[in-house]
């Protein structure tokens, strides 16, 4: 695939445009959440039997209407408007030897604003959206149907692009979310949301395939159901219906050339949606499972050669982690965990993210064609950024970092197989000034070799304002040595 899959959200150049929706018209099932007091309140179910099909439509849309929200973000930021001069000045022969007259031009201050879709999923105030549309914003407000306004407390989860809203209102009419794993292929599918900013806009389409992998970069979640409903920018964080009005995803992304809807849109299964909207709403974070490894599919070549039909390959290990402290090598391929048969790398994500930090898990492998067991203690995934990728400690150099691995650096074309990846520089940041850009690889902080994010911010935890890092970095097939001044 040579478009590349990205959120919309962080730059509307991106090839892939992540989409924001909104969503509010449904309500939880009782068992779903473990306190009946905040129970959803529940939608009539709708009767295809006695609802003509050419109202059936009309019937979800205007059943999910109470329960779609309008979210605005904004964010305080401040623009350093360029200097013709800058460097130069000391350059010029001023007249008198005094400077230039014209003043340097200052630092102005303005609030960015981005609108998205949301919808209630809880009855006493709890609303889910994107992560990409309230990331990093210092204010959030979310706008009911019913035209009442509410600021929100923030609960991020960036590995699935998941959020929930905390508004100060109660008897909210929540959704009902379907079981994602029995949907079929073919079988209508309804989008809700606000496309351009033009709020409750529905369209209909079906769904086109399911299981879909899409190289996103968000870990928590592998798969996603695609669907031809047309999703653009501006419906992210909203639902994907169907016909009983049951959510059956949340809108996230689309497959575009062109920054509008191709008829390729995706949505997070709503069995993922919900494990992860009750973590955020009883602990204000998502805990997942951690092995350290990065895993591949079984080719027909490589099954030959390690004498194994299904499994994961272990492309990598990751150094001081779970895997590598229980023995794990490269070129290992896990074919179980706990019994449980590994038929690919996605079912080996899945399988470890859902289990417990702290418990101890067997891994059958296939090593030099011999089935061994191996004991591992999960370890607690690292916490990420909100742009789902591993933060620099304190963002003291201006960046958001990811460990590197050895796909993604082919991907690069970098030599190294260990690092992290620069995955984004704020604007007038010290790395800023100092040159980094999005896609270096960083492999030493100060000549300490840094091989993944852990290390990355024990090497950066410690420096402070004024300090001066040096940084081993590969731009493509180069290295290149940087002095960065801390501000």
């Amino acid at each position: 695939m040579n478009s590349l899959l990205r959120t919309a959200a962080k730059n509307p150049s991106l090839i892939v445009v992540c989409v924001l929706s909104i969503a509010l018209g449904f309500s939880l099932a009782a068992n779903f959440y473990s306190h009946p007091s905040n129970a959803a309140i529940a939608a009539a179910p709708i009767d295809l039997s006695q609802s003509s099909w050419r109202t059936a439509f009309e019937d979800v849309a205007e059943k999910l209407a109470p329960s779609v929200v309008f979210i605005t973000s904004e964010k305080d930021v401040t623009i350093q408007e360029w200097d013709p001069f800058g460097e130069l000045d000391d350059f010029f022969n001023w007249p008198f030897g005094g400077r230039r007259r014209l003043p340097t031009p200052q630092p102005r201050k303005e609030t960015q604003k981005a609108t998205g879709s949301g919808f209630i999923v809880r009855s006493d105030g709890y609303i889910l959206t994107n992560n990409h549309v309230v990331a990093g914003a210092d204010r959030v407000t979310v706008k009911l149907p019913d035209g009442r306004e509410f600021k929100g407390k923030v609960f991020l989860d960036p590995n699935t692009d998941l959020a929930v809203i905390k508004i100060d209102a109660t008897g909210l009419p929540a959704v009902t979310f379907a079981d994602s794993d029995k949907v079929k292929v073919g079988q209508w599918a309804i989008a809700i949301g606000n496309p351009f900013g033009l709020r409750n806009t529905v369209t209909v389409g079906v769904v086109s395939q399911i299981r879909r992998e899409t190289n996103s970069g968000f870990e928590g979640y592998p798969e996603a159901i695609q669907t031809d409903a047309a999703i653009n920018p501006g419906n992210s964080g909203g639902p994907l219906v169907d016909l009983d009005g049951k959510v059956i995803g949340v809108n996230f992304m689309i497959y575009s050339t062109t920054r509008q809807s191709a008829g390729i849109g995706f949505a997070i299964p709503s069995n993922t949606v919900k494990s992860v909207v009750n973590q955020l709403i009883e602990k204000g974070k998502v805990v997942r499972g951690y092995l350290g490894v990065t895993p591949t599919d079984l080719t027909p070549a490589t099954s030959k050669v390690y004498g194994v039909e299904k499994g994961a390959l272990v492309e990598a290990v990751e150094a001081d982690s779970p895997a590598d402290k229980a023995g794990i090598k490269e070129s290992d391929v896990i074919t179980k965990v706990n019994g449980k048969e590994i038929s690919s790398a996605l079912d080996l994500r899945k399988a470890i993210q859902a289990i417990s930090p702290g418990t101890t898990v067997k891994l059958t492998i296939v090593r030099d064609k011999v089935e061994k067991t191996i004991s591992v203690k999960v370890a607690e995934a690292p916490t990420v950024g909100e742009d789902g990728t591993a933060a620099s400690e304190g963002g003291k150099l201006g960046i958001t970092v990811k460990t590197l691995t050895p796909d993604l650096a082919r991907q690069l074309g970098v030599r190294p197989n260990t690092g992290v990846v620069v995955q984004s520089v704020e604007q007038g940041s010290a790395a800023d000034r100092a040159g980094i850009q999005r896609n270096d690889v960083i492999t030493k902080v100060n000549a300490t070799s840094v091989t993944n994010v852990t290390a990355f911010n024990d090497a950066t935890k410690k420096l402070k304002s004024g300090d001066t890092v040096v940084l081993l970095l590969w731009r493509g097939p180069r290295s290149y040595i940087l002095q960065v001044t801390l501000d």
